[in-house]
């Protein structure tokens, strides 16, 4: 029965879910346990540029997986002919691959997975098992999204995640800098959680979003820092999660950045463990810096980022 009366909960706006019709469990990676789980596949082909999170699911269900390159296009650099017991894996870097995803699911049918862990706003493929992270593009304590037609025969529980808030409301209330410590910590929770249904506080977050407002700034912030920077040209209707800006001085930038507190990650340390120094993904690994274009920022925060990418200090 619903209480009424009584204290006041966290207030929040409620608006149109923008994946109402997916499964929301409680990660990326777990959306990609569930279709591992359900379709049985015997291999799976992973991009040697991913996240060494991407494939916890793989190896905890034992699958045997192989690596394969990508080019700097971010397309594949191989020819991969999948027997019928197998599938790939293919990342939509950034959010910007949109039209590449298309090709390859004309291409390998049913036996693609689609990893829009990083190209929230970018729909799904009819047929295409395809999942997402809220997360990477929102102040959250858990959510993933899939689409799927696979039906699951074991159980979910749901998530309850109130103890996972305080890297968020850390940053509001003290600095970025106060609450990274817990942020660590709970990203580090996930490795040994199972999967589980997204829980009521991150649903209740999700359905309070301006979508509209959040893709305008992102793509007003993208074009902004592609007019002073070149790059990867924005695809028409793409929303990006960040600016991936190609340098040869990677490891410089990135230092002089985080020192002028424009925190920039690195995609994906792992990859330097996994590939040889030549190969093109160890570059990208060194030399991708990830501009922050998100909806926080405007266009004075993207002036402080160029200058300070353009700056010779």
């Amino acid at each position: 029965m619903k209480a009424i009366g009584g204290y006041f909960e966290l207030e929040l706006p409620i608006k149109k879910e923008y994946h109402a019709d997916a499964i929301a469990l409680n990660s990326g990676r777990f959306c990609f346990e569930y279709v591992l789980r359900c379709r049985k596949y015997k291999c799976i082909y992973v991009p040697l540029y991913t996240c060494d999170t991407a494939i916890e699911p793989v190896i905890r269900l034992g699958i045997p997986y192989k690596f394969y390159r990508i080019d700097r296009d971010f397309h594949l650099a191989e020819e991969i002919t999948l027997q019928k017991d197998e599938a790939l894996l293919y990342t939509n870097y950034w959010g910007l691959k949109d039209a590449y995803c298309n090709e390859l699911a004309l291409k390998y049918g049913k036996q693609l997975i689609l990893d829009y862990t990083q190209a929230f706003f970018s729909r799904p493929i009819d047929g295409i098992d395809t999942f997402y992270s809220c997360r990477k593009y929102f102040g959250v304590p858990d959510g993933g999204y899939l689409y799927t037609d696979a039906v699951a025969d074991f159980p979910i529980e749901q998530d309850m995640s109130w103890e996972r808030m305080s890297s968020l409301v850390k940053r509001i209330d003290l600095s970025p800098e106060e609450g990274y410590g817990d942020f660590c910590k709970i990203s580090g929770d996930f490795h040994d959680m199972p999967i589980r249904f997204m829980s009521k506080l991150s649903a209740r977050i999700m359905c309070s979003i301006d979508y509209g407002s959040v893709a305008d700034k992102r793509r007003k912030n993208y074009e902004q820092l592609y007019d002073a920077l070149g790059g990867m040209r924005l695809p028409e209707n793409a929303v990006p999660m960040v600016f991936p800006f190609l340098t040869e001085n990677g490891v410089s930038l990135r230092r002089k950045l985080i020192g002028r507190k424009i925190y920039v990650a690195q995609y994906w340390p792992n990859v330097l463990e996994w590939a040889d120094s030549e190969c093109d993904e160890t570059d990208i690994c060194n030399n991708l810096i990830p501009l922050p274009v998100d909806q926080r920022y405007g266009e004075e925060d993207m002036v402080r980022i160029i200058d300070s990418v353009c700056s010779n200090e």
